[in-house]
């Protein structure tokens, strides 16, 4: 009878402890929690985090630039060896419907500001001979970061071949420390600062990316992949909410080739996205494009309700009522004109002195971009 590994922290609450398979150190819980991982994914089973805080605290084994490793230690798999596929499963016992009632994966203060400030840092990531054959599924866990001011990247499957984030709530800040109305006491976050990073594309089965929220980074959800599909995802206080395909993926963790992955003919699907305090509007990108032109290279894109609250009270601007809330921030972008295809549906909403009014006319992209994607404002009062 198959079983799953059962990690707890130091500040699990005794009775569970007992339960335990690991029980990480309170000063440093990465090296057991790797253990955990390992050991999960060597049964073929799931780790599964009991509640209670997991403070990280030193660079992992397998490379100075990540923590948590999912490692396929099996020969290099060769594409289309779906029988051979592995995922790696971190689990918490709970889902943090109370957020820091469950698991919950902190980033120690000094170790955090011993990280470089222009080296990316992968918290959680992949790595191993190939993409083919390894994929993450995460579900259920809280991570809290002490600040934003550096690349550290939360969850990241740019070196995986497939991903699934479930229930999982990321912060870059306290919110018990800010003033969310206002927005007063968020800082600026490092612009490649990430919560959830796609995978590389050519994926074996579809990226799933489910009930998630991400609060005060760079980029909120850096969507990417080959059959990706997003359902509820929020993105609070980011500078970007969202960015599609604005990353590229690399075979090795460790390794020079940043070649680019995904096939971009594939739609990503997105249903219910909450777009709200952000800097500004999606940034859609050309990553895997490695340099073909429009003509030859489309991308495409599907968004059924995206829920928009810009520009709001958001990091580096605190007056939610200003008669010039467009200044300084951007509607959704395209780094290469044109590229993109497809159809988005959504609404948008402003604070004003008189109080909170839809902005029924707004438009969703800056002028030139997005010109091949069908747009509708859902509510908006010109006659088509």
């Amino acid at each position: 009878m198959f079983y799953n590994i059962i990690c707890a922290s130091a500040t699990t609450p005794t009775e569970l402890k007992k339960k335990a398979d690991f029980i990480c150190d309170e000063a440093d819980a990465r090296p057991i929690l790797q253990r955990a991982i390992d050991k999960a994914s060597l049964l073929g089973v799931n780790c599964v985090l009991l509640p209670g805080t997991y403070e990280i605290n030193s660079c992992g084994e397998r490379s100075k630039n990540g923590a948590i490793c999912f490692y396929n230690s099996e020969p290099e798999q060769r594409f289309y060896s779906q029988n051979k596929s592995h995922y790696h499963v971190l689990e918490g016992a709970k889902i943090p419907l109370g957020y820091f009632d469950g698991a919950v994966i902190t980033m120690g203060k000094q170790f955090y500001n011993s990280l470089s400030d222009d080296t990316p840092f992968s918290l959680f990531y992949a790595d191993g001979g190939s993409p083919y054959g390894r994929g993450m599924i995460i579900k259920n866990l809280v991570v809290q970061l002490p600040a934003s001011n550096k690349p550290v990247i939360v969850f990241d499957g740019s070196a995986a071949s497939a991903i699934r984030y479930e229930d999982c709530w990321v912060t870059a800040f306290n919110p018990n420390n800010v003033d969310l109305a206002t927005a007063e006491g968020i800082p600026v976050p490092h612009l490649e600062s990430v919560a959830f990073r796609g995978c590389c594309g050519s994926n074996y089965y579809s990226a799933e990316w489910k009930n998630l929220a991400a609060q005060g980074f760079g980029v909120g959800f850096d969507i990417g992949g080959e059959h990706v599909y997003c359902e509820s995802l929020s993105a609070l206080y980011n500078i970007y909410g969202f960015r599609f395909d604005g990353y590229k993926g690399k075979k090795d963790f460790d390794g020079v080739s940043d070649s680019a992955f995904g096939i971009i003919v594939y739609p990503i699907t997105c249903i219910n996205l909450l777009d709200e305090h952000n800097v500004n509007l999606p940034m859609f990108g050309n990553a895997s494009n490695n340099g073909t032109t429009r003509d030859t290279c489309h991308k495409s894109i599907k968004i059924l309700g995206m829920n928009t609250q810009w520009p709001n009270t958001c990091p580096g601007y605190t007056d939610r009522r200003s008669p010039n809330f467009t200044e300084g921030r951007f509607r959704a972008t395209e780094a290469q004109k044109g590229v993109w295809h497809g159809t988005i549906e959504y609404v948008i909403d402003h604070t004003t002195v008189n109080g909170g009014i839809n902005i029924c006319n707004e438009p969703f992209f800056e002028e030139g971009n997005g010109i091949n994607i069908a747009q509708k404002n859902i509510i908006s009062t010109e006659k088509k």
